[in-house]
């Protein structure tokens, strides 16, 4: 019986080997003259939905060749005990929210052969009048076209054969200290404020998966290149996870230095695995998690410029899937219509958020997906809700011809509308005695400084002086003089819990840009309540070691500031010495003087004082665009050399 055994184990190896060599397609895939990856069902028939067709010969009833498949349908015993992880990868449908053990994130989302056209291209008319329900016609008039790409690598690297692929994969993928350590602080500080990740719990899994793997040696040998991780999908898995650790690590508890040193290591390989997974020519759901996770750590560790970039190839690599419209995703699962649903609305989270801060034009919409208006009638709404609302209105914002040039009753219509979402939100993010644990407590101090830079950037145009105020304007002017002080009180004591608020880019923006125009506006600038808070804004970053000069931005003291914050900081610092300097004086030779807007002394090159009467070419508003809003590159240089 024992040699019975050994003979069928043996015969099986060399079937297996001999099936191998063989690497024939499917005969619905050879008819169709379409890819095949050879699984069993492979992938192609069940993406178009008959994986009980997809065999791999047709040859007649008794012969060698239909033994051969028939013993291929049906594995040994032996086969079925020794190997039951590669078999439970072969599920062919799997129900929503059913996990295995040891199994990475199957193909559920959009693919990336068939890419997204609107109605009007020639491509969907000749999908729609033809009936092409699987795809096939659209793809062969597709590569006619033009329209679709054709590397199936990526073409500018050197690893171009499968085997240099996986070397060069192993050399960057994550080791368990590093995940164990810095995943931790993603999840805890980065992820619970900004949710890329479309679906926590099962990355989570992949996670888990990923390390069983790791620890069984599935990722160690260069030269036995694994099935399981050496698909596009599992590289594009792997970018995602150092994607997390990059932005872990800035959230981290180390020193400065290896943070920076550290998140640089993790997003460069994070790039290096989206290259061998060939993210510009095969886009997938996890290759644009992994752009937005990056780009927000760039941003947050001050390179906003670089993150506004990169945000523009995220948009069309997103586009290219068509999570811009539900139109695009209706082919889908509603699983998979819900995570693309979050997965384009955490591109319009960070679009908006940029847009706020630098005033420059949106780059997305959300006219593609149905609006969510049950907000306006629900009493539950929760953090990433009423956030979702704010980027619908920053949007707006945005896409205005000029918030200086608006009139003050839209500008109201649109505050009430905010006022009615945010009363509807879950108690704790209303009222922080509501709160019951640190996390709620945090929640609501996030969503304190996102409404007050959404309120104060609406409400920005009632800064200037007009001629004759009417009770609209004088509202207009209320509400922002409230909203500056709650971003600078808000960001007090979320530091003072965190260090979220010292290491998220919008954040410091906000609290700067709302400090410095408590500064600077005859409003606020002689308040006492709004001097202390200035001084004690200035005291924050003062000890978190963040106020030195521009031209030392690079140095340790400033990599993690953009250099419009630190010039925004330089320039507040300076204003609130001046301001306390005068009073000296004033005090020194004892005479009263009426309350009048003293002498200013800017940084950068700015006049010595504000006038008593703002004109409409010069406002704290345009003042503050004046020192954050400067261009990237200097022109001038340009020009000269033209």
């Amino acid at each position: 019986m024992a040699a019975s055994v050994d003979r069928q184990e043996i015969d099986r190896v060399l079937r297996q080997k001999r099936n191998q060599r063989e690497a024939r397609a499917c005969y619905p895939c050879r008819q169709r003259k379409v890819k095949c990856d050879s699984a069993l069902p492979c992938r192609t028939c069940r993406r178009r939905g008959h994986p009980q067709i997809c065999v791999y010969d047709q040859a007649t009833p008794g012969s060698k060749q239909a033994r051969n498949v028939s013993q291929q349908l049906r594995p040994s015993n032996v086969e079925l005990q020794t190997q039951p992880s590669v078999r439970s990868q072969s599920v062919p449908h799997l129900q929503q929210g059913q996990y295995y053990p040891n199994r990475i994130s199957s193909s559920d989302g959009p693919d990336n052969e068939l890419v997204y056209s609107g109605d009007n291209s020639v491509v969907s008319i000749l999908r729609n009048r033809t009936q092409d329900a699987n795809g096939s016609m659209a793809r062969e008039v597709g590569s006619v076209l033009g329209l679709q790409n054709t590397y199936d690598s990526y073409p500018f690297m050197e690893a171009r054969t499968p085997q240099d692929r996986w070397t060069e994969l192993l050399r960057i993928i994550p080791q368990r200290a590093e995940l164990l350590k810095f995943f931790h602080f993603f999840r805890l500080s980065a992820y619970p404020f900004n949710p890329i990740l479309v679906d926590i719990e099962r990355f989570e899994l992949d996670v888990c998966s990923y390390l069983n793997d790791l620890a069984a040696g599935e990722l160690q040998d260069p030269r036995r290149i694994s099935e399981r991780w050496a698909t596009d999908r599992s590289v594009g898995l792997v970018s995602l996870l150092l994607a997390t650790l990059a932005s872990g690590a800035h959230y981290s508890d180390l020193e400065h230095i290896q943070r920076s040193e550290l998140y640089q290591d993790f997003a460069r390989r994070s790039f290096q695995a989206l290259r061998l997974a060939n993210f510009l020519f095969r886009p997938t759901m996890d290759i644009i998690q992994t752009l937005l996770i990056i780009g927000n750590t760039l941003q947050n560790n001050g390179q906003s410029d670089a993150a506004w970039a990169l945000l523009g190839t995220t948009v069309r690599l997103a586009q290219t899937l068509g999570l811009h419209t539900e139109r695009g995703m209706a082919r889908f699962p509603d699983h998979v219509k819900w995570k693309a649903r979050k997965l384009w609305f955490a591109v319009v989270w960070q679009d908006s958020l940029l847009c706020l801060c630098y005033d420059r034009p949106p780059i997305v919409s959300i006219t593609g997906w149905t609006p969510d208006n049950s907000i306006f009638s629900r009493t539950d709404l929760c953090y990433t809700e009423v956030m979702h609302y704010l980027c619908r209105m920053a949007l707006e914002i945005s896409q205005s011809a000029g918030i200086e040039g608006q009139q003050s009753t839209p500008r109201l219509d649109t505050l009430a509308s905010l006022d009615s979402v945010y009363q509807r939100a879950q108690p704790h993010l209303r009222e922080r005695q509501e709160c019951k644990t640190l996390h709620h407590n945090l929640e609501h101090l996030a969503l304190k400084m996102h409404v007050s830079l959404a309120i104060s950037v609406l409400t920005r145009s009632a800064l200037r002086r007009i001629p004759i105020r009417d009770s609209a304007h004088d509202v207009m002017r209320t509400r922002a003089k409230n909203s500056l002080i709650d971003a600078s009180r808000a960001f007090l004591d979320f530091q003072a819990l965190s260090v979220v608020p010292l290491r998220s880019w919008s954040m410091v923006h906000t609290v700067l840009s709302s400090t410095l125009l408590l500064c600077i506006w005859e409003e606020t600038r002689n308040d006492a309540e709004c001097r202390d808070l200035q001084q004690r804004v200035i005291e924050v970053f003062s000890a978190a070691g963040s106020v030195g000069t521009v031209g030392n931005s690079a140095s340790e003291n400033g990599q993690w500031l953009s250099e419009r914050h630190i010039r925004a900081l330089i320039t507040l610092r300076n204003a609130v010495r001046t301001a306390v300097d005068r009073e000296k004086e004033e005090g020194d030779v004892g005479i009263e003087r009426p309350e009048q807007p003293g002498p200013f002394f800017p940084a950068y090159g700015m006049p010595n004082g504000f006038p008593d009467d703002f004109g409409q070419d010069f406002s704290p508003a345009s003042y503050l665009d004046s020192i954050m809003n400067v261009p990237m590159f200097d022109l001038s240089k340009e020009i000269e050399f033209l």
